[in-house]
C-alpha cells in the first residue's frame, strides 16, 4: 500500500523567517539612530536657531511698522488749521485719542498684547521754518520714537509735506533710554554648537543613559517577543487674555467689573420744550400797484445877464483932400497927414509968390472889438416818468421757532476682557523626535515599553 508523506521543511516557512529577519533588522535601526540621522538631527537644532533669529527680526520689522503707522495716520489728520502756529508751541495726540478718532486702526505688540494708549503718542512742534514731529511707541518694555521733518517746501504737492530724504540726515528711530544715539540693528550671529560623540543631548531625560543600549542580541531566539520603547513629551500653553474693541457711545448704564473696563463720556443735550411763533413778512409774495416812477432828468444851464467890454484894436483912414500948409501939420488923435511935396506959386492971387507945402488929410476911426461874459447864470432842470409796477409790501407769513432745554446726559463706552485658558499636551512618541522637539515638546523622564511582536 502507498502512503504520501509530507516534508516538514517547507519553502513558506523559509519565506516566513526571512521577513522576521528582516523586520527585526529594521526595528534596531529605527531604534538606534545611525550618525548620518545625528548629524540631521544637529542641522534641524540649527534650523530651528535661525527661525528664532528670523523671528526677532520679524518682530523688529513689526513694531518699526506701527510707528510708520502712527506717522501717517498724524500726517494725514494735522492739516494747516490743527497746526501749531507759534514758534516753539507744540500739540499732542495719544494712541488712545488717534484710535478714538478712528484715524488708526487697533494693532498689538510681538506678544499680542495691545501697546499703552497714555505713553504711546504723536507731538508735533513749531520750529522757525518748519515743524518736527514725534512719534512715541511704547509696548510693554519696548519703547522708541521716530522724528520726521515737515514744512513747505518747494517740491510740496500739498500745502505741506515731509522733508526729502536727501535735505536731511536719514531720521531714525531713536531709543527711548538714550535719545541722542542712532538706532542700529545689530546683525544676529547664530553659532553652530558641534557636540562631541560622547556629550549627551541636553533634552535627554536625566535617568536616560548618554547612549542608548543597543539589545540588539547576535543570534535571538525566534520565538522571542520584540519589545519597543516609548519616551513621553510634554507641551505646555499658558493662558492669555486681551481686550476686544471699545464699544460704540451709549446712554445704557455699564457696571466696571474685574472683565469689564468702562470709560464715560458727558455730553451736553437738547430737549424740545416748546415752539415759538413770529409774523414776518413773506419775501416771496410781494404786493406790486402800477405808480409814476421817476425814470430819468435833464438839467439846462443858460446865461441871464451878460457883460458886454469894447477894446479898440486899431483904426481906419477916411481920406478927407489935399490941402495946402506953410507949417507942417501935426498928426492928432483924430486926424493923419501924407507929405506929397512942395508947391512954388507965382502971381496968385494978390500977385504974391511963395512956396506952401502940399498934404493928404486923413481921419482916425477907431476900430473896436466887443467881448461878452455871463454876469449871471440859472439852471432849469426837466424830470421825465413812466408808469411802472413796483412792490409796495408783502404778504405776512407765520414761523414756529423751537425752543429747546439744555442739559447734561452720560454716556457709557465698555471693551471685555477675554480670557483663554493654558493647556498641557502629553504625547508619546520614538526617542528624539525632532517633528515634537521643533513644535515645542519637551522630554518628561518618563517612558514605557511596548510589545509590538
Amino acid at each position: 500500500m502507498y502512503t504520501e508523506t509530507r516534508n516538514n521543511f517547507s519553502i513558506r516557512d523559509v519565506i516566513l523567517q526571512f521577513l522576521f529577519v528582516a523586520l527585526f533588522i529594521f526595528i534596531l535601526i529605527w531604534l538606534f539612530p545611525m550618525k548620518s540621522d545625528m548629524k540631521k538631527a544637529m542641522n534641524s537644532i540649527n534650523s530651528s536657531n535661525s527661525n528664532n533669529t528670523d523671528l526677532s527680526l520679524f518682530y523688529d520689522r513689526v513694531f518699526n511698522e506701527n510707528v510708520i503707522a502712527m506717522k501717517d495716520a498724524a500726517k494725514s489728520y494735522y492739516t494747516t488749521s490743527r497746526l501749531p502756529q507759534k514758534v516753539g508751541d507744540s500739540v499732542k495726540m495719544t494712541l488712545g485719542e488717534m484710535l478714538d478718532k478712528k484715524i488708526i486702526l487697533p494693532f498689538v505688540d510681538k506678544n499680542g498684547d495691545q501697546c499703552s494708549l497714555t505713553e504711546s503718542y504723536v507731538q508735533i512742534t513749531k520750529k522757525d521754518d518748519e515743524f518736527v514731529m514725534k512719534v512715541n511707541l511704547k509696548c510693554g518694555d519696548e519703547e522708541n520714537y521716530l522724528l520726521v521733518y515737515m514744512g513747505c517746501y518747494d517740491y510740496c504737492s500739498q500745502t505741506i509735506c515731509e522733508k526729502n530724504k536727501s535735505d536731511i540726515k536719514n531720521p531714525v528711530i531713536h531709543s527711548a533710554k538714550s535719545q541722542t544715539k542712532k538706532v542700529v540693528k545689530k546683525k544676529t550671529v547664530v553659532k553652530k554648537v558641534v557636540k562631541k560623540k560622547d556629550e549627551p543631548k541636553k533634552d535627554k531625560p536625566k535617568d536616560e543613559p548618554k547612549d542608548e543600549p543597543k539589545d540588539e542580541p547576535k543570534d535571538e531566539p525566534k520565538d522571542e517577543p520584540v519589545y519597543e520603547t516609548e519616551y513621553e513629551y510634554k507641551k505646555t500653553v499658558d493662558g492669555s487674555s486681551y481686550y476686544t474693541d471699545w464699544s460704540e457711545w451709549s446712554t445704557t448704564a455699564v457696571t466696571p467689573s474685574k472683565d469689564v473696563e468702562v470709560r464715560y463720556q458727558t455730553r451736553k443735550v437738547k430737549k424740545l420744550v416748546a415752539y415759538k411763533k413770529t409774523t414776518s413778512d413773506d419775501l416771496s409774495k410781494p404786493i406790486t400797484e402800477l405808480k409814476d416812477v421817476l425814470v430819468g432828468s435833464t438839467t439846462v444851464t443858460s446865461c441871464s445877464k451878460y457883460n458886454v467890454t469894447s477894446t479898440v484894436t486899431g483904426y481906419t483912414k477916411k481920406y478927407l483932400g489935399t490941402f495946402k500948409y506953410t507949417v507942417a501939420p501935426k498928426e492928432t488923435e483924430a486926424y493923419t497927414y501924407v507929405k506929397l511935396g512942395d508947391y512954388s506959386y507965382y502971381c496968385e492971387g494978390n500977385c504974391t509968390a511963395g512956396t506952401v507945402m502940399l498934404y493928404e488929410k486923413y481921419q482916425k476911426i477907431p476900430v473896436t472889438s466887443t467881448s461878452y461874459s455871463c454876469a449871471k447864470y440859472e439852471t432849469e432842470k426837466t424830470v421825465y416818468t413812466a408808469k411802472q409796477r413796483v412792490v409796495v409790501g408783502y404778504e405776512k407769513k407765520v414761523t414756529q421757532e423751537p425752543v429747546y432745554d439744555t442739559y447734561n446726559r452720560t454716556y457709557y463706552s465698555y471693551r471685555t476682557k477675554k480670557t483663554t485658558p493654558g493647556s498641557v499636551d502629553i504625547k508619546w512618541s520614538k526617542y528624539n523626535d525632532t517633528t515634537l522637539l521643533n513644535k515645542g515638546y519637551v522630554y518628561t523622564g518618563n517612558k514605557r515599553t511596548n510589545r509590538i511582536k
